[in-house]
């Protein structure tokens, strides 16, 4: 559904998701929602891998527009080459492999302690944030795209090194073996599973297209066909081929799609890196398809609910809105069944 349901959004700021790095991140939730059972997006911000916070302004427009949609979402801050490779070689960490593979596993193991989180505190501390830890997206804008991606959509140390040459193999081989922990690292609340629903790459890209298998998860694109930064096909970073390979929506569309994976593509034609960031007609854009996908794409409980068991054999009596107003026939949103018997229940209906 592309329609805002709530009008405010409460954020607990500057929540610690990791003690192991003093990682915080940012919780948005819809004012007035009383469900407990949301479906969850995490989001990563752009800048390289060398700047950005949880706090820019494609991140924060992201998380709003989806609380208020029903979602829980959660902006994350995760290392920068800065806190990886140093202050002199985060400038060009990307024109060596070593350090731009430490670069970006790094942060790619920050998002999946961020994902832990979650499930974490839903079996430790009674599910702070009303979560469905079945249902935890994940994306992110550049660098954020790229982190969720290979979070998403890479499940083993083997599936990451196999399509690389001996050399770069051996190297990503020796930077896992650095940070720990096998696939998952070691940025905290282990003994939680990472696994995500789907990823939403906006100009984010896959180290190879060659990743792309029939096991992954829904996977959704935005980009811009003349992207100079991350390229839109695969081609080295910055479009430079001497530079490390990524993999932008326009390869890994149809590679979703071959392998049978719910996938869509939002191409911007002619357009930059990231065009939705200064534009807030282009963001909306991405917003509204994002949102379709994800709509099409949630796993959601369709069997009946015990309210709904309960209340088969009573008549009902009248239906209202969330203000408690009654509701016209052919009426969408949020709907509350009276029923006989006094019990009631609660329904979204949309056209």
């Amino acid at each position: 559904n592309n329609e805002e349901i709530f009008d405010q959004v409460d954020v607990i700021e500057n929540l610690t998701y990791s003690d192991v790095h003093n990682l915080k991140m940012d919780i948005y939730q819809p004012v007035g929602d009383t469900e407990v059972n949301r479906p969850l997006i995490i989001f990563a911000h752009g800048g390289t891998f060398i700047t950005g916070t949880k706090n820019n302004a494609t991140a924060v427009d992201f998380c709003e527009a989806f609380a208020k949609r029903g979602y829980v979402t959660a902006s994350i801050n995760y290392r920068l080459a800065e806190d990886i490779v140093g202050f002199f070689n985060q400038f060009i960490f990307y024109t060596d492999t070593q350090m731009a593979y430490e670069v970006v596993l790094n942060a790619v193991m920050d998002g999946k302690a961020a994902i832990r989180y979650f499930r974490k505190d839903v079996a430790e501390n009674g599910n702070t944030y009303g979560i469905d830890p079945n249902q935890i997206w994940a994306g992110g804008n550049s660098a954020g795209g790229v982190l969720f991606l290979h979070a998403g959509n890479i499940t083993t140390i083997e599936e990451f090194t196999n399509p690389l040459t001996l050399e770069k193999a051996e190297i990503a081989q020796g930077v896992f073996e650095s940070i720990g922990g096998g696939i998952e690292g070691t940025s905290g609340n282990e003994g939680y599973s990472s696994e995500l629903s789907g990823v939403i790459s906006l100009a984010g890209a896959l180290h190879r297209s060659e990743y792309v298998d029939e096991s992954d998860i829904p996977s959704v694109f935005c980009h811009g066909d003349s992207d100079g930064v991350v390229p839109y096909n695969c081609n080295g970073f910055q479009n430079n081929p001497s530079y490390d390979q990524l993999c932008g929506g326009g390869a890994l569309f149809p590679e979703f799609q071959d392998k049978g994976v719910n996938t869509d593509l939002l191409t911007f034609p002619n357009d930059d890196h990231c065009p939705w960031s200064l534009n807030s007609s282009k963001m909306n854009e991405v917003i509204l398809f994002v949102s379709d996908f994800m709509y099409n794409n949630i796993d959601c409980d369709e069997s009946s609910s015990m309210t709904e068991i309960n209340n088969k054999d009573s008549k009902l009596i009248y239906q209202v809105d969330l203000l408690g107003k009654p509701v016209k026939k052919n009426a969408t949103g949020f709907i509350f069944n009276v029923f006989e018997n006094g019990k009631t229940d609660k329904k979204y209906l949309i056209k």
